[in-house]
């Protein structure tokens, strides 16, 4: 079984090569924060029409928003 579960700065140590993808559509998730391919959610950044992060009301951080689905982490290539 492969990787399952991964956060920003890790678990797993080498995070940044990582990649999300949806399963049932094949595309990639960008901007993930945190994944559990095997709880089926994950957390990302959201971003506007135009590509833009969206702040939050009080312009401190970015939005974040909890996806549920099937996900599948592909680690860095080796």
């Amino acid at each position: 079984m492969g990787i399952t579960y991964a956060r920003v700065d890790g678990p797993p140590v080498n995070w940044r090569g990582c990649r999300v993808f949806d399963c049932d559509t094949g595309a990639e998730v960008k901007d993930v924060l945190e994944v559990n391919a095997a709880e089926g959610w994950l957390i990302r950044y959201v971003r506007d029409a135009g590509g833009q992060f969206v702040m939050t009301p009080d312009g401190q951080d970015i939005l974040s928003e909890r996806i549920e689905g099937r996900f599948r982490i592909v680690p860095p290539p080796t």
